[in-house]
Parts: structure tokens; sequence; C-alpha cells
């Protein structure tokens, strides 16, 4: 798979259905409501006043989305990610990139030249949202880049907010501390969906652009820096490259923000001062934003971190020996509620499933995992809630972990500042497989499928022949009315239900056993022809 430039991005949204364009200039004020209204598509403004970009949101926040940058079936988004999250390829570093075409430094460093604005309504600042972090671990050479945000302060002064100890940055920028040096970093701005997901993607002890390689099948091409010795992906639109006052400290007030819960989270964090030395970018380039919050927080483009996470269960599920079919996190649940769907064989199978699922992802996500099996479609919300209410005996089947790490955003931890922590709750959603529980009684009621005519079409009989075959074919095997009615098959209905009828009588129903399950959904009625069970 080649490295595709955001402009070809853009052009494949637009090929599937997932690009709104809007071509009539538009102030930055407006980019909000454009955004909110638009939650199921991509949107592009090709032009805003007062600036010379582009501007594009939302086009990383559907399963739709990732399935098309990874070639799979929306469902299989946490294989195919698992999948190229274990592959590496070392990149290769090129001699320049189209985000060179423009290169600016010391005073003509100016952060307004991006479209910026107020996203939400008590937002403490205007946001960059879109923003890839490179960082280089002082101790291993290991590149890391993530996605974290960046509160506006000053033509060429940010925040980045990485409070998190768990984050791979806040790592690298302890280690800068430590020694008493501020932290050099390049921010990337724009790039297609399958960059988004290797940057969410964590493999331990990896570098990062050997992770992205692997998502492209091939080496990741890079160009270097202009003002520090890191490189950054040669697809970028825009390039940011600064330091991270590490010296100073986690002292600059940060937020509020309308985070991805849907919330403002608590308080104003603390967080670290960017101060940018060089932008770059490509000319009539793209500025890429990250929709988040609002009232969709689940179509947003932090589902990114969705799938990524399904991955990270996926993996830790199939590792530990669980035969995980699907995981999905429901999008309305922002992150913090899981659904696995799994093959049970022994006894423990979804409980151990459930601890898994609650620990695995950065240790934080999800709050509330599910476990069904199965003939459960757990991308379907009507087979979930119908599973939730008849598969889980709550005296039996919740789960609760205390003292959970999770993220510092939830509001039910009343901080901002980690560590934090808080109660997991589990939901085993699958039929007790032990106990002697009837299988077929958990069953669902599938509809059954018109039947298929015999080849050549059927041949006419009289009730009596019907009669007579019928007993035939009963007498030579137990039958369910559902492969009589299918061994029958074009033949006038009343004449079939008839000769049922009088041979019903003689022949006797199986009322002391039923079809193991799973078998077949529509039966439940079989007879025999020895007048009586077998």
């Amino acid at each position: 798979m080649t490295q595709q430039t955001l402009s070809d991005f853009v052009a494949t949204l637009e090929k599937i259905g997932q690009l709104v364009r809007i071509s009539d200039e538009r102030h930055v004020n407006d980019l909000p409501a454009i955004m909110e209204a638009h939650p199921d598509t991509a949107v592009l403004v090709e032009k805003i006043k007062d600036c010379e970009l582009q501007f594009l949101a939302n086009a990383y926040s559907n399963r739709t989305q990732y399935a098309s940058a990874l070639g799979c079936k929306p469902s299989d988004l946490a294989q195919e990610i698992a999948r190229r999250g274990s592959r590496t390829h070392e990149p290769v570093v090129v001699a320049t990139a189209p985000c060179k075409e423009v290169i600016l430094k010391g005073e003509a460093v100016d952060l307004t030249r991006l479209p910026l604005f107020l996203h939400h309504q008590h937002d403490g600042h205007a946001y960059l949202q879109d923003t890839s972090v490179v960082s280089r671990d002082p101790d291993t050479g290991l590149i890391n880049w993530g996605i974290y945000r960046m509160m506006y302060r000053a033509r060429n002064e940010t925040n980045v907010d990485m409070r998190n100890d768990s984050h791979k940055a806040r790592i690298h920028a302890k280690a800068y501390q430590q020694r008493g040096l501020d932290m050099p970093v390049a921010v990337v701005i724009g790039g297609p969906t399958l960059d988004k997901i290797a940057a969410m993607y964590s493999v331990a002890d990896t570098d990062d652009w050997d992770v992205l390689g692997g998502f492209y099948g091939g080496p990741a091409q890079l160009v270097k820096c202009e003002t520090n010795d890191l490189t950054v992906p040669a697809n970028a639109e825009i390039v940011l490259e600064g330091h991270i006052k590490t010296t100073e400290g986690w002292i600059f007030d940060e937020g509020p923000y309308g985070e991805f819960t849907g919330t403002y989270g608590g308080g104003l964090p603390r967080n670290c001062r960017l101060l940018i030395d060089c932008i770059t970018y490509r000319k009539g380039g793209i500025y890429q934003h990250a929709t988040i919050g609002g009232l969709h927080p689940g179509r947003t483009d932090m589902a990114v971190w969705n799938s990524t996470i399904e991955a990270d269960i996926y993996s830790a599920l199939k590792n530990a020996g669980i035969r995980v079919l699907d995981v999905n996190l429901p999008g309305n649940g922002s992150t913090n509620i899981a659904y696995a769907r799994i093959r049970t064989v022994g006894g423990g199978d979804a409980k151990q499933a459930l601890a898994i699922m609650l620990s695995c992802s950065r240790q934080w996500l999800p709050k509330i995992a599910y476990v069904f099996d199965e003939d459960v479609d757990i991308f379907d919300p009507d087979r979930v809630m119908w599973a939730f209410a008849w598969r889980l005996d709550p005296a039996k089947d919740i789960m609760i972990l205390p003292e959970q790490n999770v993220l510092p955003l939830e509001p039910m931890c009343n901080t901002n500042q980690p560590p934090v922590n808080l109660a997991k709750v589990g939901f085993d959603c699958t039929i007790p497989r032990v106990g002697g529980f009837d299988r077929l009684s958990f069953a669902a009621c599938h509809v059954t499928d018109p039947f298929a005519l015999p080849q050549g079409g059927p041949t006419a009989l009289t009730e009596e022949d019907v009669t007579r075959n019928m007993e035939a074919f009963i007498r030579g095997a137990p039958r369910s009315w559902f492969d009589i009615l299918s061994h029958f098959s074009g033949q006038p209905y009343p004449i079939v239900y008839r000769a049922f009828g009088s041979l019903r009588h003689r022949l006797g129903r199986m009322s002391d056993e039923r079809p193991a399950y799973p078998y077949i959904f529509a039966d439940s009625c079989f007879v025999d022809g020895k007048g009586g069970t077998s």
C-alpha cells in the first residue's frame, strides 16, 4: 500500500460518499456549526475568509472510513488493525516533500495562519485538534507519535495536553526534564485515516515509524525537520517544529475543552508550553481538524481510538486463548463501553474475557464490558439489548473490579490530575456452560426463509400420495416440522397439513428431547415413526 497524500485521501472519501464539499467562502466562526451539521461524513471547506488554507474535519469518524482505509469489512476492523500492528517495516528518508513548499522561521512563525476558532461554547480558547506530536525517547532513541491537543496561547506558543502518566510523550518529556533539557518535537497536521490509526496504535518497545510501515505494508517515507533532528511523514500537509518547555514543568493552565466524552472533563489541568520554532506547509494545503465533543460524541474523529482499543482487546483475548470472534466499542459509549463476541468452551471463558477486556488497553479503557455468545451480532444494538435482557443473571453474571485505573477525564473521579481510579464492571451475557441449562431455551427465534422448490419444479401429488410419502419419510428417521415442510415444498400447503394431521395420532412426537443448540433455530417439534420418542 502506497503512502497516500491527504488530497488523494479526500478524493477517496468523495468517491465512497463520505465527503461533503463546501465551495463558497466561510468564516472560521462558521466551522463548528458546519462540523456539527455533518456528523456522518467528512466535510471539506475549500475557502476560509482571511486564511490561505482549506479546512477538513470528521475525516476519520466512522467505521466506513476505517474499513475503506484498511481494505476490510467494518466488522473486521479489530482483526485487521491487530494484524497490521503486528508487523513492522523500517522507514526511508526522502530529500524533500510538499510540506516544505513554505518554510517560516523566527518572527515569521505565526499560528494565526491556521484557521483558529472556538469549537465548544465553554472552551478555554481555540485549539489545534488534529495534531500528531512526534518525540524521541532520549534513552532508547525510539520515536513516538500520538495525537495530543494543543491550546493556542500566542502566535508561536501553545499548551500540549499530555497529563496522563502513561502517555509516551509525557514519559519522554519527564526524561528530558530529569536531564534539565526541553524536549524537541515536531507536530504533524493533516494525514489519511491509515496514518491516524497507526498513530493511535500502541506497540511496546517499537519505533512508531516502523509501526507506520507495518500498516502500509512497506517502508514509510519520511522527511527531515528544519530546526531539529526529528523526521515526519513525507505526506504531511503542515508541520510545526518546536520544543516543549519541560524545564518549566506542568504549570500552565489548560482548558476546559469539550472532550470526546461529550463533557468538559474536570477542572483546569496543568500542562507544559510548546514554543514553535518553525512552520512548514504545502501551498494551498489542507488544515485538518479533529472533531470531538459536541452532541455526537460517538461520531467524531476520536472514534479512531475506538478501533485501536478494539484491536488491543481482540489481541489480548486471542493471546489468552479466548475464542474471540468480534470486538466492538459502540460509538455512543465514547470508548468506555466494549462488547466482545466469543465462542465459549469452558465454564469460565466469559468471566475471564471480561477481566481481560477491562484491563488490557492502556489500563484505562473501557469502564464497562459485555461478553456475548457467537450468535449475537454485537454491531446490532437491538440484538445486544436482547441478549443483555435474557442471558444475564444479575446475581452471578455481574463482575465489579474496584479501584481500576481510568482516564483523568472521567467526571466521576472529581479530579483532572492523575493518578485516578474507579470501579469497572463487566456483564456476562452468555448462555451458562454449567448447571445443566437447556441451551435451546436461550436461542433467538429466527424466522424461516422461503423453502426452496425441487429442481425442475415440484411433481403434483394427490393428498393420498402426500400422506403415503410423508409416512415413509417420517418412519425413515425422526423429522422436524421444518424437515417435513422442506421435503414437501411446492405441494399445496392445505394438503401437506391435512396429510400430517391424519398421521400424527399414529406417529407420536418427541417430547422428552430437544435439539442441541446451536443446531437449527426454527425447529422444536420432532416426530418419529415408532409411535413414541426416540
